[in-house]
């Protein structure tokens, strides 16, 4: 409650920082709206991200994905980070299109969470886009599969991990993907 109340204050910046750093450690779901109303401020929300990441449950993910049909620029870049990081398949729907956007770093953001939440869904995407994408985000794709590829190595599933592989070995992407 102390630290619910802080956020609801007209506390300054780094007060409401540290609150949101103790919620990542101390948070439910109570301080899901809380927190989700600061991820459009360029101060705060990566602090209220890393309380997000951290809280169990649907809450706090639906909070997320919510936030990414207002959000732009990194503040959206941030948050479908925090969805990777969260592994939320319940996002992969509302992602997928996102590969598509006009901002480069929002599409290659989408590729990376997408190949962190692994999926099948996720792959698909990723492995559809591989060929189609623009040369400036190819590789955040390539990224994406590969995490995908290693999700599926880790889960016994080699040989689907290997026709991943040799799609991106494949694919006109930098070596280091390769």
């Amino acid at each position: 409650r102390e630290l619910l109340a802080i956020l609801r204050s007209d506390a300054p910046s780094a007060d409401k920082a540290i609150a949101c750093k103790n919620l990542s450690i101390y948070g439910s779901d109570a301080a899901v709206e809380d927190l989700a109303k600061l991820l459009p401020d360029p101060e705060l929300s990566s602090w209220a991200r890393i309380a997000l990441e951290a809280i169990p449950g649907d809450v706090a993910g639906a909070a997320l994905k919510t936030a990414t049909e207002s959000l732009q620029g990194r503040l959206l870049v941030g948050t479908i980070n925090s969805i990777g990081v969260r592994r939320d398949e319940s996002s992969v729907d509302s992602l997928i299109p996102r590969l598509q956007n006009s901002d480069v770093e929002v599409a290659s953001a989408t590729a990376v969470a997408l190949g962190r939440i692994g999926n099948t869904a996720a792959s698909d995407a990723l492995r559809q886009a591989l060929a189609s994408a623009p040369v400036n985000v190819r590789t955040a794709i390539a990224e994406g599969c590969v995490l995908c590829a290693e999700r599926l190595m880790l889960d016994g599933k080699a040989s689907d991990a290997v026709a991943i592989y040799d799609e991106i070995r494949n694919a006109e992407v930098p070596m280091q993907r390769i």
